[in-house]
């Protein structure tokens, strides 16, 4: 009777444990994003890493991307704002569940092309940074519905923006964008919300 119990509860917790495997390799609407657990500890994270779901480092004065958060493969939100990063890390393009990522009020000069392994990104918050370029690889985001990149020192857009048919929400605003270029970057996706600084004398 014992060990039939034993088996009975080792079924049940191999059950349990199956789900939340699953649970964890879905990829989460923004809504559900909003009622996972939070992480903002590396020694929580470093307990097990592939529960974490959503991570919050913000003003943590840190100027590299802690190593335990490559470890987080299921990670799907991601605020690093109000630091010190001045790069945009190749190891970023490893995070490929990404939905969420969020950049803003840091020191970043450059998007790379690791940019476009994060396919699954709905959310790109990098606004505050020292933004002068972001790479073509942007339009390899197909599910990018908002575009955050206010603050920077960009004139232009990637022509690739076409791509970005979900695009719903770009903020430019307070980047010396020229009135042509605005206009060409709504072209691109005519269908989303643009914001500008017309003839913008930003820095």
């Amino acid at each position: 009777m014992i060990k039939q119990g034993v088996r009975l509860f080792c079924a049940s917790l191999l059950i349990f444990l199956t789900y939340q495997e699953s649970y964890c390799q879905q990829l989460l609407s923004l809504e559900e994003l909003d009622t996972v657990q939070v992480f903002n500890s590396i020694e929580e994270m470093e307990k097990k890493p592939e529960s974490v779901i959503r991570i919050e480092l913000k003003k943590k004065k840190l100027k590299t991307i802690p190593a335990i958060v490559y470890q987080c493969k299921n990670l799907q939100y991601l605020d690093l704002s109000k630091n010190k990063l001045d790069t945009f890390p190749a190891e970023l393009g490893t995070l490929t569940q990404l939905r969420v990522l969020i950049l803003s009020k840091n020191e970043i000069n450059y998007i790379t092309e690791t940019l476009g392994n994060l396919t699954n990104l709905v959310v790109l918050k990098a606004s505050n940074n020292f933004l002068w370029e972001i790479d073509k690889s942007l339009g390899q985001l197909a599910q990018l519905e908002v575009l955050d990149i206010w603050a920077n020192r960009l004139i232009d857009l990637p022509g690739t923006m076409d791509e970005l048919y979900n695009l719903r929400y770009l903020d430019m605003r307070v980047n010396p964008v020229k009135r042509e270029m605005q206009e060409e970057i709504q072209d691109y996706v005519p269908e989303c919300k643009m914001h500008f600084s017309y003839d913008c004398k930003c820095y």
